[in-house]
C-alpha cells in the first residue's frame, strides 16, 4: 500500500533498518552476483516506510530484522530528523527529504547491490539535476523549494 501524504510529512524518523540480504544472483549475464534487501524507515507516528528505488510503501515493524547502515551520513544522525517531503529525484527514485536539507533514498545501481544513501540535497545534487525533482505525490516540480528545503 502507498502513503498518503499525511502519513508521512512531519513524521520524525524512530529507526533505520533491514532486511536480511538476498541471496547472490547475476543481474545480467556477466555482471554481479549482486545481493539487495528492502529499507525500512519506522516513523514516530507508527508507520513503517519501504524506500525501494521506483516507490513509497507501507510495511510491518516486523520486516525490520537487521539495524539500519546508510552510505553516507551515518544513520545514526538521521534518527529524530522529520520528513518535510517525498520527492522523485532526476532518475525518478523515491527519496525522503528530511529537515536541514538531508535525504534518504535507496542508491540501487541495479547491479551490484542497493545501499541505503544519506546525504544533503545541495551538495549531492546539481542545480541541473534539481530542477527535475518532483513531488512524490503530485508529480509537480519542486524547484522553488529545492534551495529551501
Amino acid at each position: 500500500m502507498t502513503p498518503n501524504r499525511d502519513q508521512v510529512i512531519g513524521a520524525r524518523i524512530v529507526r533505520i533498518g533491514h532486511s536480511q540480504y538476498s541471496e547472490p544472483r547475476f543481474v545480467i549475464e556477466g555482471i554481479g552476483p549482486a545481493s539487495f534487501r528492502s529499507h525500512f524507515i519506522e516513523l514516530d507516528n507508527g508507520y513503517v516506510l519501504d524506500l525501494f528505488t521506483a516507490y513509497l510503501s507501507i510495511a510491518s515493524v516486523h520486516e525490520i530484522v537487521s539495524p539500519g547502515e546508510t552510505e553516507g551520513i551515518p544513520a545514526s544522525s538521521l534518527i529524530g530528523r522529520s520528513i518535510s517531503g517525498v520527492w522523485r529525484d532526476d532518475v525518478y527514485s523515491a527519496i525522503l527529504i528530511l529537515d536541514d536539507e538531508y535525504y534518504l533514498k535507496d542508491a540501487n545501481d541495479g547491479v551490484y547491490g542497493n545501499p541505503l544513501r544519506a546525504g544533503l540535497v545541495n551538495q549531492d545534487y546539481t542545480d541541473r539535476e534539481l530542477r527535475e525533482f518532483l513531488d512524490y505525490w503530485t508529480e509537480t516540480p519542486v524547484i522553488n523549494l529545492s534551495r529551501r528545503l
